[in-house]
């Protein structure tokens, strides 16, 4: 069953193959753990993260009281929708939940300039989420994924949130900070997965930014795969309290990038067919090694070869298809962007029977 959701007028674990050594209990869980002429956005202004205890005011103002009142559950797992009407200033090192174990699945389908596609599974602990729309003044609008357990304290009964007064939804406010996987009105896509280690450079001159928010700075700034990528070394990645990730970055021309942190490096690994992939181990690090028992993962293989064998080519209910295919037990959602008709197909919990389709403009 195929939901459309339309949106309400706004007047919006990463992922981890093991070594060989732990490949039998990991397989029982799917492998746990350009230059534009487009005139671009003005950059928002750098501000320190506040503490919780400031970032949020005594009292909510009329943009803060329009976006939590926009607050709708569409679906029981949960997932609740949002439009974002309040600013909302960058951030750079932020504080982070405790880690757990992550794993997922992340492809681009670039084969049909009609229908470029952009698909992920999340696969972490129970996740309630939320699709979270945002149109900032200065830059891209957006529709991203969220889990918002990292803003709620108290996770009892997460379904009620619509039903509590305004003021106790407050922490809804910093969800912008925190998307796990997006798509912008440029159709440019990212998502992140995690990897086992990784190693960033470091610029005194440059800014420290948690590896969700330089989700968010890209979402934002970033119209190409090379704008995004041009994001990314501008700043310096901090992982909080989780693991290292990679980040797969796609665009509407067809065009994909996978950015890993290795050794001190940023590493691009571009597509050079029309697909890429992406799962929970270093890429560029199994070009001449690809038996190696870090490079093994059946999930990055299933998707690898339906790709290649569709020549990157696939319609919204063949990718998600591939995503039931490579999901697991803790798949939390599954999503696809398609980066050319600015749709977004939403499954929760391996519901594949119930999609939940949304537009980016109304």
């Amino acid at each position: 069953m195929e939901v459309m959701n339309r949106r309400t007028p706004l007047t919006r674990s990463s992922c981890g193959c093991r070594p060989l050594s732990l490949l039998v209990s990991l397989l029982l869980a799917a492998c746990l753990p350009i230059e534009t002429d487009q005139p671009q956005p003005e950059a928002t202004a750098l501000a320190a993260i506040p503490s919780p205890a400031e970032s949020l005011p005594g009292d909510l103002d009329e943009s803060e009281i329009r976006t939590l009142s926009s607050l709708r559950l569409v679906d029981p797992y949960p997932l609740y929708t949002m439009e974002y009407a309040a600013p909302y200033a960058a951030e750079t090192v932020g504080a982070r939940s405790p880690e757990r174990r992550w794993s997922c699945s992340l492809f681009a389908a670039m084969g049909d300039p009609s229908s470029r596609l952009y698909g992920r599974n999340f696969d972490w602990d129970d996740s309630p989420a939320m699709l979270l729309f945002t149109d900032p003044p200065n830059g891209y609008a957006s529709v991203s994924m969220v889990d918002i357990a990292y803003l709620l304290g108290d996770l009892s009964d997460v379904t009620d949130l619509e039903a509590r007064p305004l003021p106790d939804r407050r922490e809804l406010l910093r969800a912008p900070h925190l998307p796990f996987d997006g798509m912008n009105e440029q159709g440019l896509a990212v998502g992140m997965a995690a990897v086992p280690q990784g190693e960033a450079p470091f610029d005194p001159d440059l800014p420290t930014v948690d590896d969700l928010e330089l989700m968010r700075w890209m979402l934002d700034r970033a119209s190409t795969v090379d704008e995004a990528v041009d994001i990314l070394r501008g700043a310096n990645i901090a992982w909080g309290n989780g693991p290292p990730i990679h980040y797969l970055i796609a665009d509407a021309t067809g065009r994909a990038t996978l950015v890993e942190y290795v050794d001190g490096e940023l590493r691009l690994l571009p597509n050079d067919g029309p697909w890429h992939v992406a799962t929970n181990f270093f890429v560029t690090e199994c070009g001449s090694q690809p038996d190696a028992a870090q490079c093994f993962c059946p999930r990055y293989d299933r998707m690898a070869t339906t790709l290649r064998s569709q020549a990157g080519v696939l319609r919204v209910p063949e990718a998600l298809d591939l995503l039931r295919a490579v999901s697991n037990a803790m798949t939390q959602w599954s999503v696809v962007y398609d980066l050319s008709q600015q749709s977004v197909h939403v499954v929760m919990g391996t519901e594949f029977e119930t999609v939940h389709t949304f537009e980016l403009s109304p």
